[in-house]
């Protein structure tokens, strides 16, 4: 590399690109809004409360409230790796790059609904496996990592679909034991337990299983390029990871557990995505969390091999994919 790609890769990586990356990210969505380009989200994938896509009715608040979440998200992000040293660097760029590809999806970052709570609660609750790592003495942070997902599932069904992650998940934190799986149980029925033991809200209905044929995903809302986007995001994700999992080797056993746990919640995100495509914008906001971790790791690897390249490139496919929606 030529002093020239040096530098601008490292002003790439600086603070203050990420900020303006962000404050692009932010006009984007405001734009999309103004442009009639976030089509309602259906909110009725409930147990006990109303889902978020029904918390505010006024458009204008919503996608507000979606975007400090969003912005909140990426900050999180950016704790969690500073604490546990995941991408091995202080650089904010992946973080900049979530809210910018999760702002190239108007339907999702224009609106509030519950993708971005789905991503604040797993990071979260991941963050809090994190920081018992081998300790013996850590039910309460087990209750504590499944109560929030117990809470989770009161709004959005789908949240159980990560009971069984967060299972394996104890076994990759090396704490797999039969009191923390009854830790574990007992911080998921607590949520239920409290709402429907003080009646706060009604029984739920016996849900009714049915048939989607995959046809129903070219009349789904955003229509093709919102397809498009969480399309590239998988691909991405899949080619980054198995790019990345070569390095990921060399850590130490504490370093792969961590980016193990991180993975396995990527893989079963998209996994997740794929079958319950009728819920598809509810992943998303996890989708691109995950998505950029991997996109950290790769810049870092390959940052003084013309890896800055790849980042536009990157950058580029989803502002393509936003003025295909915003266009469309």
């Amino acid at each position: 590399m030529t002093r020239k790609e040096v530098n601008f890769t490292r002003i790439i990586r600086s603070r203050g690109v990420a900020i303006l990356i962000v404050i692009a990210s932010v006009f984007m969505i405001f734009q999309a809004w103004l442009f009639g380009k976030v089509p309602p989200l259906a909110s009725s994938m409930t147990i006990a409360f109303p889902s978020p896509a029904g918390w505010i009715g006024d458009t204008w608040l919503s996608m507000w409230v979606n975007t400090a979440l969003t912005i909140g998200t990426g900050l999180l992000l950016i704790a969690i790796n500073r604490s546990f040293n995941l991408l091995r660097t202080l650089s904010v760029f992946f973080a900049a790059f979530f809210i910018f590809a999760t702002a190239s999806t108007p339907i999702v970052a224009g609106q509030l609904s519950g993708s971005a709570p789905l991503a604040i609660v797993i990071i979260m609750a991941m963050w809090i496996l994190f920081t018992i790592y081998g300790v013996r003495q850590s039910s309460r942070r087990v209750f504590l990592s499944f109560f929030l997902l117990g809470c989770g599932a009161m709004v959005q069904y789908a949240f159980l679909l990560y009971v069984p992650v967060f299972l394996v998940g104890l076994g990759q934190m090396r704490i797999f034991r039969f009191k923390k799986v009854i830790a574990a149980l007992l911080g998921l029925l607590s949520p239920p337990w409290i709402v429907w033991g003080l009646g706060l809200a009604p029984l739920p209905e016996m849900p009714v299983f049915h048939f989607t044929p995959p046809s129903m995903l070219l009349t789904a809302p955003g229509g093709a390029p919102f397809l498009a986007a969480v399309a590239f995001t998988l691909v991405l994700g899949f080619m980054l990871g198995m790019v990345n999992l070569i390095k990921i080797i060399g850590f130490n056993a504490q370093a792969r557990a961590y980016n193990g746990l991180l993975s396995l919640i990527s893989i079963a995100t998209g996994v997740f995505a794929i079958i319950n495509f009728t819920n598809l914008a509810f992943y998303v906001t996890l989708l691109n969390a995950c998505v950029a971790f991997q996109v950290g790791h790769f810049f870092r690897f390959t940052a003084m091999r013309r890896g800055y390249l790849f980042m536009l490139a990157f950058m580029a496919v989803y502002l393509g994919l936003y003025f295909w929606a915003l266009l469309s």
